[in-house]
């Protein structure tokens, strides 16, 4: 291989990283943001409101509202990172192909 296959190999094997520890972030963020919903409806449930108004107010309290922006922003960060990452390996297949072709073309000369 030469100097700038190994570059792009590297280059994909980077992003491809990147994209799985992204996930993990935004996977880490869900189950956060779940954490914060679940004992936000204890709490108000302990403070004597119903099961449907303790859920609301789970949902509107600003302590969720900061733990979903938190997930939203990593669950763009690891999709963006995949379509980075697919794109990548998209070009690779496409050169990959184009040198087949050029080889193929140059045989039947």
């Amino acid at each position: 291989m030469n100097d700038d296959t190994d570059r792009a190999i590297n280059d994909a094997e980077e992003l491809f990283v990147s994209a799985a520890q992204a996930k993990i972030r935004a996977e880490s963020m869900d189950y956060r943001r779940k954490r914060v919903r679940a004992t936000l409806f204890v709490k108000y449930k302990a403070d004597g409101n119903a099961a449907g108004a303790s859920e609301q107010m789970a949902e509107a309290d600003p302590v969720y509202e900061l733990a979903v922006n938190d997930w939203e922003a990593a669950a763009m960060e690891a999709e963006t990172y995949r379509a980075r990452a697919e794109a990548k390996r998209m070009k690779f297949e496409a050169w990959r192909t184009e040198r087949a072709t050029e080889r193929a073309q140059m045989n039947l000369r």
